[in-house]
Order: structure tokens, then C-alpha cells, then sequence
């Protein structure tokens, strides 16, 4: 994915926009505030990123995201009966905000 800004220290839920977090156990999150999505990558053996998950889940809220700790979020798995499910990560490294599109590969 093409990196259109500057690294960012935090991230919070009322923000805008498509941002890749990286976190310290080599998983991505690709989190799209605009359509409150929110996608795992991992990378493989031969380099290509590969999904964690079957598809994106339903972003709830961003509730912590900063460089330096955990990242927690709240998604909406479609589980019968679950409101949500709280979703909690590695150390975050890094937090880029991206274009819409990724690139070709």
C-alpha cells in the first residue's frame, strides 16, 4: 500500500481516512475509518502479506491505538448474539495513514 503521510503516534476513532498499523508480532491491520472495516494481514514465507482472517470485520470503535502499546478495537465478528468482540494486539510499531486503492501487485 502506498503511504501518503508521515507516521502518526496514535490513532483515534474519530479520525478519517485508511491507516495500516503495524505491530511488533509482524501482523498488519489495515483499518478504514471511513467504512469502519478492519482487515489482519500477515507476512508470509514467500514475502506476500496474507489475510489472518476469511474477510474485514465490522469495525466498532478504536478504543486505545499508540505507538508503543497494545492496540485494543472492538468489532462486529456478525456472531448471533454478540454486541462485539474486543480485539487486542502486539505492541504497535508503526501507524500510517494510506490511499483508498492499495497498489498492484
Amino acid at each position: 500500500m502506498q503511504i501518503d503521510r508521515e507516521p502518526q503516534d496514535r490513532l483515534l476513532d474519530d479520525m478519517d481516512g485508511v491507516f495500516v498499523v503495524a505491530t511488533e508480532d509482524g501482523v498488519a491491520f489495515r483499518l478504514d475509518m471511513d467504512e469502519r472495516r478492519v482487515t489482519r494481514t500477515v507476512e508470509g514465507r514467500t514475502g506476500h502479506r496474507a489475510m489472518l482472517d476469511s474477510e474485514s470485520a465490522v469495525l466498532v470503535a478504536v478504543a486505545t491505538c499508540r505507538v508503543g502499546a497494545p492496540m485494543m478495537l472492538l468489532i462486529d465478528r456478525n456472531v448471533p448474539g454478540v454486541l462485539f468482540t474486543r480485539r487486542t494486539s502486539g505492541t504497535v510499531l508503526n501507524i500510517n495513514q494510506v490511499s483508498r486503492t492499495p497498489l498492484p501487485q
